[in-house]
This record gives structure tokens, C-alpha cells and sequence, in this order.
């Protein structure tokens, strides 16, 4: 097999392993696209490894999307042990993808460290409890439905997780900017880019669990911190 030497192998025992933080890890540490290639459904050897992939990889790519990551940079393909052909057009294409779109940081319009803060943003969330058990649950909820017996379309479930994607983001970004300091709501949803309302929420949610608490008051805006910091 012939393909271009800027692709780096990494094996694993099956594409199941993959966690999606390690998708992000690898923007981290430099990549400019990640393909992950698998069995095809119903081939996998742990049975139902290369399903839980799929979700993992799409729930990464979503999460990094929304960050600002082009999407294009994330791949999830199937071959067998003996497609050679395949692997090698599938790595080719996805070769050709990211020369168009260039190195990371380029399609997306914005500085690398910039990029690389949000990268990690999104990881924090992907490496969150919240998503980790919807992922469990996605292919458990399609087949058998969940406990009352209902069953979830694929479109339900990825809606559902987008929901949660947007609301863990948000959630991450705020711990990590009052880690900075206390900041008004204001302040916050200005760095964060959204909407005041919207970044109130996400603070009182963190206040009634206990993990943001009131700094002081400015005339008649609260600033907050995380509690059990001084800042």
C-alpha cells in the first residue's frame, strides 16, 4: 500500500477505544485532522465497539465544531483487513481535505493559541460526565429505548446531544474564565461571545451546585467566583 508519509498510524485494539477527549488532544498537540478507521458494522470483535465509535467521533467533531474547529479536520471511515484499496483512498481523500483546508488555524480564521483555548474548552466538556453518559447510552436508547420502554431515533439522540454539547461548552468556558478572576455576567458573556440571559443561567446553575459563588457587588452588578478561591 502507497499513501502520503504525512499520515502517522496509530493502532488500537478497536476504534471502541478511542475516547473523545483524545480527538481533541490530538488538535492540542498539533494535528491538522484526525481520521479514525474502523471495522464495518457488524464485523467488530467486541461486538459493538465500532458503533460506540461512531457516536464518540461525531459527539468530538460536533463539540470541536462549535468551538470554531472546521469539522472537516475530524473523519470517522470503515474497511476490512483486506481492503487495502480502501484504506488507501480513504486516506488519500481525507489527505486531500486537509491540504485544501490547510493547516489548523487557516480555515478557521482564527490565531492557533486562540484556536488551541477553545480546542481545550471543548475538552473539558468531552471529558465531562454529562456527555460521557449520553454516549453510553445513545446506541442503548435507539435499540432497547430507555427505562418506560421509549426508543430514540438517531436524529433525537444527536439533537439531544447537541443540547448538552452547547450547555457543557458554555459551562466549561465560564469555570474557565472565573478562574482568571471574578467577572460580571456581563464580562463573562462578552469572552464567551453569548448571550447575557444565557450566561446568567449557566452561572446559577454552577452557584446551586455549589461551585460559583458571589464575589461582591459594583454598584448594582454581582461579579462571581469560584468558590473556594480568593480571586
Amino acid at each position: 500500500m502507497q499513501y502520503t508519509t504525512d499520515v502517522r498510524i496509530i493502532r488500537l485494539m478497536c476504534t471502541g477505544r478511542v475516547d473523545p477527549t483524545m480527538v481533541a488532544n490530538a488538535f492540542l498537540e498539533g494535528a491538522d485532522g484526525l481520521m479514525v478507521v474502523g471495522c464495518h458494522f457488524g464485523d467488530c470483535h467486541y461486538i459493538s465497539g465500532n458503533y460506540q465509535a461512531r457516536v464518540k467521533i461525531g459527539l468530538a467533531a460536533r463539540a470541536l465544531g462549535y468551538v470554531g474547529l472546521s469539522t472537516e479536520r475530524v473523519a470517522f471511515n470503515q474497511c476490512s483487513s483486506a481492503e487495502g484499496d480502501r484504506f488507501v483512498s480513504q486516506v488519500t481523500e481525507f489527505h486531500n481535505t486537509i491540504c485544501t483546508i490547510g493547516p489548523l488555524g487557516s480555515a478557521e480564521g482564527l490565531p492557533l493559541q486562540a484556536l488551541k483555548d477553545r480546542v481545550d474548552t471543548a475538552r473539558a466538556a468531552l471529558a465531562g460526565e454529562k456527555l460521557r453518559w449520553v454516549v453510553g447510552k445513545f446506541t442503548e436508547f435507539e435499540n432497547s429505548g430507555n427505562k418506560y420502554g421509549e426508543k430514540f431515533t438517531e436524529h433525537e439522540m444527536w439533537r439531544t446531544l447537541d443540547t448538552i454539547v452547547i450547555d457543557e461548552i458554555a459551562t466549561h468556558g465560564l469555570i474557565k474564565e472565573m478562574r482568571k478572576g471574578a467577572a460580571s455576567v456581563v464580562e463573562l458573556a462578552q469572552r464567551l461571545q453569548i448571550a447575557p440571559p444565557d450566561a446568567l443561567k449557566y452561572v446559577l446553575a454552577l452557584q446551586r451546585r455549589g461551585l460559583v459563588g458571589l464575589a461582591g457587588v459594583e454598584g448594582e452588578t454581582p461579579s462571581y467566583r469560584l468558590s473556594g478561591t480568593g480571586n
